[in-house]
């Protein structure tokens, strides 16, 4: 009798376990078995990874390697071979020898659907009274990226006055390219830096530039993606000084979109109404996606003394209220997976080490392209997370948090999704990335 009582309470005790085992997973993230991989062993630094697709739809990775021999910075770009499982070797480009390296403005790759190639990177021009004073430039290659153009401006304002960068770019509808980015050319006259637009030309490269806003946030990434329907869709922090604030300055992040290819666009929505007051850059940018129902939007703000990464969706009109992704997390970036949903990656500091935040400069009137800075012992992890209908559906740890890991990006490519990010080793940044498998 008292052995089936042991018997009874051991399976009572054994259900127990199981059930809380269960639950306690279901609420925890995974980490997928992957390996990772550093995308370049040749250089002696690399950073600001960025993702874009060739014109056969396959996954590029972009990154700014500095080189041994010469010091100098030189973007490149690598194809991903999916059916290898790696990237394959990468592809530099000459004339952008000495360009910036930074976090949030970084270089980047795109393809027409020709198979041009189109980089774009800046450079800092050199014993200006304005230290922050540079350029965005452009070169293209016509033969898959054995032959690049010399570089020529992205922007019609040359003066060496002014600071420019944060830009994005995006493959349009029709197979063009198009850029946004941030600009000082107004100076003093107006507060912060201006957003401007380009696209290029069949056969060319880009033509004259718009001016869509005067007044905006002078570091933060700036986004820019084009859907399947052609809509232009454009998202940035923007500058404001709101009545019922007393004029006090505001920097949130807004949304504009232009359904004729960029001739006109839509009056400028905030995503939520934080009103940061915040006179300084945070330098950290809004990141964009569809889903079945429209623009899905996450970005970082400290509004309110609640700092953290949240999420919106477009409605009828204007934004859904927001939700919080993580107090923790910093700087997102999010793509559109099958179905509707999406994935979103960003960097959350392992309990026991400070927050690494990016520095907050104050600025006059012009443009800034202060790299962004992690401070020293601080360990991070890439976490990533898949959305369904603004509900956490599934959280895996990328990285296990016993490094320095900080802006990743992601891509997507069938059945699973590819993660890069920069990890600090030895005080020198490296792009490392991993394959996550979807379950």
């Amino acid at each position: 009798m008292r052995m089936q009582t042991y018997r009874k309470t051991f399976k009572a005790l054994a259900g127990l376990f199981l059930w809380l085992s269960v639950a306690f997973s279901c609420k925890q993230p995974t980490r997928e078995n992957s390996a990772e991989n550093a995308v370049d062993t040749q250089s002696i630094e690399s950073a600001g990874p960025y993702f874009s697709r060739d014109n056969h739809n396959n996954p590029v990775l972009c990154w700014t390697a500095k080189s041994g021999s010469d010091s100098l910075n030189r973007l490149q770009y690598a194809v991903y071979d999916s059916a290898a499982g790696r990237f394959l070797a990468p592809v530099v480009i000459p004339a952008s020898a000495g360009c910036a390296a930074s976090a949030e403005s970084m270089g980047k790759v795109a393809f027409k659907n020709d198979g041009t190639v189109l980089a774009v990177y800046s450079k800092r021009f050199v014993n200006e009274k304005n230290p922050y004073a540079g350029a965005i430039y452009y070169s293209l290659s016509a033969d898959n990226g054995k032959t690049w153009s010399p570089s020529s401006f992205l922007h019609s304002d040359t003066s060496h006055a002014h600071g420019r960068g944060f830009f994005d770019i995006s493959r349009l509808k029709g197979g063009e390219i198009a850029a946004i980015w941030l600009d000082g050319r107004y100076g003093k006259a107006e507060k912060g830096s201006a957003l401007f637009l380009s696209k290029t030309s069949a056969g060319t490269g880009f033509g004259a530039d718009s001016c869509l806003n005067k007044s905006t946030c002078e570091c933060c990434r700036t986004d820019l993606f084009c859907d399947k329907n052609g809509v232009i869709h454009i998202a940035y922090r923007s500058i404001t000084f709101p009545e019922k604030l007393l004029g006090k300055q505001v920097r949130d992040i807004v949304y504009i979109s232009s359904d004729n290819n960029g001739q006109t666009f839509s009056a400028e929505q905030a995503l939520s109404n934080d009103h940061w007051q915040i006179e300084g850059c945070p330098h950290s940018g809004p990141t964009l996606a569809t889903g079945r129902n429209g623009i899905h939007a996450v970005w970082f703000t400290a509004a309110e003394g609640k700092p953290g990464i949240y999420h919106t969706r477009a409605l009828n009109e204007g934004f859904s209220n927001r939700s919080l992704i993580s107090s923790e997390g910093r700087h997102p970036q999010m793509v559109t997976l099958p179905e509707g949903r999406q994935a979103l990656v960003f960097e959350e500091p392992v309990e026991g080490h400070e927050k690494a935040e990016g520095p907050k400069h104050q600025h006059k009137g012009d443009h800034s392209r202060m790299p962004h800075t992690q401070m020293p012992g601080v360990k991070s992890r890439i976490s990533l997370k898949i959305l369904q209908d603004a509900e956490e559906e599934k959280s895996i740890d990328v990285t296990d948090g016993s490094h320095n890991d900080h802006h990743a990006v992601i891509s997507v490519l069938n059945n699973k999704l590819i993660v890069a990010w920069v990890r600090e080793l030895n005080n020198k940044p490296a792009v490392y990335y991993r394959a996550v498998h979807l379950k």
